[in-house]
């Protein structure tokens, strides 16, 4: 009996101490940050890159960021696991929220928001000489929709739509900005849309290295993509005169929030202090980023569509009174 007795404390201690090893190791370890930005020309992939640095000098923790094809490929990432943060516009977090358009088979409930950030802006950029004085004018030629699976893609449909211009009626190339600006310098289309912020470099290299023009929506289509019952985050948007070159008036055309989605499963105290590091360390984005000029705390909690702010950013925010 003794020795059996003895032999059962042994393996009752070697069980404790494998189990309480393996609970300290699950309990302990998180998931690494990860933040998918966009495709290298767009501005998701340089201040993706900015605020990871930011943020592992700050807080002493590595986060990495990876180029994507910008806002559904980053939700369905982190949807999967993958990574654990990603820029997204405003719409698309939405619908991933509810299940709805491009989520209708797959529902991230876990979806929260960090920041909005700044607007996202149509650019319908259109080669001079080739007829398209109008966004309705692109019927019947060679049109960049933008990457596949994007939010740029998304809207481009959009858009056309709106100014009475199917799908079917262009010959639609799907894929992403740097691919898009190759196309239009080599003539082998006449017209895209770079759905970024502003300034967008995109538009900016293709601009000052081929004659084109940023086209401005019509007043009608404006109506149509602001109406609050269908496209509650979209707003009119104004590119001042000047922004790019030879652009001596303004361009009238439309715009929505992009922000930053966390994944619910990040702890609290960590997106309080990504939410912290984000917001006091501005003056340093500004002078890496020209769009975070736009930045403002205030506005981060607007526009969010019902989509619900992560805890640790809420706790933030509250601190520094945007939020009650």
């Amino acid at each position: 009996m003794k020795k059996i007795s003895r032999f059962g404390l042994v393996l009752v201690a070697i069980v404790l101490i494998v189990s309480g090893c393996s609970g300290a190791a699950g309990n302990s370890k998180e998931k690494p940050l990860v933040l998918s930005t966009g495709t290298t020309t767009g501005v998701f992939y340089s201040l993706g890159a900015l605020l990871s640095t930011t943020w592992t000098n700050e807080l002493g923790t590595q986060v990495t960021s990876q180029g994507s094809n910008g806002s559904v490929d980053n939700l369905n990432l982190m949807s999967q696991g993958n990574v654990t943060m990603g820029f997204s516009t405003v719409n698309m977090m939405y619908q991933a929220y509810n299940g709805v358009g491009n989520f209708e088979e797959n529902q991230y409930k876990d979806i929260r928001v960090l920041a909005n950030l700044y607007p996202n802006v149509s650019h319908v950029i259109a080669l001079e000489g080739s007829g398209i004085e109008s966004v309705s004018d692109i019927k019947g030629n060679g049109f960049v929709f933008g990457a596949p699976g994007s939010a740029t893609a998304i809207e481009s449909k959009l858009l056309l739509e709106a100014h009475g211009v199917s799908v079917d009626s262009v010959n639609a190339n799907y894929v992403g900005f740097t691919e898009a600006v190759d196309l239009l310098r080599n003539g082998q289309v006449e017209a895209a849309n770079i759905y970024t912020g502003v300034p967008s470099s995109a538009a900016t290299e293709l601009i000052s290295t081929v004659d084109s023009k940023v086209l401005s929506f019509s007043e009608d289509a404006i109506k149509t993509l602001t109406d609050e019952s269908d496209y509650p985050w979209n707003f009119k948007h104004t590119i001042e005169a000047g922004t790019y070159d030879n652009q001596p008036e303004d361009i009238i055309t439309v715009g929505q929030f992009s922000g930053i989605a966390v994944d619910a499963n990040v702890s609290e105290e960590k997106v309080y202090e990504l939410t912290k590091a984000l917001w006091e360390n501005l003056d340093k984005l500004k002078e890496g980023q020209a769009v975070a000029e736009q930045f403002d705390p205030e506005l981060a909690v607007q526009g969010t569509a019902g989509v619900p702010l992560h805890p640790g950013a809420k706790k933030y925010y509250k601190e520094i009174g945007v939020l009650e």
